[in-house]
């Protein structure tokens, strides 16, 4: 995704740990990053980055990825709402199969396994929402992981399953959007993520984050 039609603000809140020093909180992704991450057990830090290079703004200053995001044929679109992220996203599909849904920009006609009646997102709106999405997606990139043993090759097949040059440099391009700590910032170096092994999945489905849409998309934790 590099060209839009629309912008809109994002308003991030992470989930801050007991304890944990705000500084050192804003190094990490969101929290609904977070607990898909380890939901699936794969590196946050990367399905951070993963999801800015699909869908990323700049928004006041920040490089922040956006839920209501379509490519259609190439062609990135960036929407206020999902209401007219949905319409979009609708009349598209009248004409082309080839477009890439939500936040991690899943596309629709690549993965029949999530769109179509028989599908996680039966009506392909259903893509739109941001857990969901990521959800996918981190079980995709998860996959990829798997039968790769490499982050840095399963990011890769996440955007060309069939790999290739055009997947090297799209891994290459996610990398470079990891966190580069310098002085006394908590955040794991790039090399320490794309070498690590894979975090084991969680059992269930924590409850700890909720998302909420009164005027932008909003991230927040129950009593937050």
């Amino acid at each position: 995704m590099r060209s839009g039609v629309r912008v809109a603000v994002l308003v991030v809140f992470p989930l801050l740990a007991g304890g944990m020093p705000l500084q050192a909180a804003e190094q990490l992704p969101p929290a609904a990053f977070q607990e898909v991450a380890e939901r699936h057990g794969v590196p946050a830090d990367l399905f951070y980055a993963l999801a800015r290079q699909e869908s990323g703004r700049s928004l006041s200053g920040e490089h922040k990825p956006w839920s209501w995001t379509l490519n259609v044929a190439g062609q990135g679109h960036y929407f206020d709402s999902r209401v007219q992220a949905c319409t979009a996203l609708r009349q598209a599909l009248l004409e082309t199969s080839l477009v890439d849904v939500g936040i991690a920009q899943l596309n629709v006609r690549w993965n029949p396994d999530l769109f179509g009646p028989s599908g996680r997102f039966a009506d392909p709106c259903q893509g739109l929402d941001p857990y969901d999405n990521l959800d996918a997606a981190a079980a995709i990139l998860r996959a990829h992981f798997d039968e790769s043993g490499s982050w840095l090759t399963a990011v890769g097949r996440y955007h060309r399953p069939a790999g290739g040059a055009a997947a090297t440099r799209y891994a290459l391009a996610v990398a470079a959007r990891l966190p580069s700590p310098t002085g006394g910032s908590q955040a794991p170096s790039r090399h320490s993520i794309l070498s690590q092994s894979a975090p084991a999945p969680a059992a269930t489905r924590s409850s700890s984050t909720v998302w909420i849409e009164p005027v932008a998309m909003v991230w927040i934790s129950p009593g937050g």
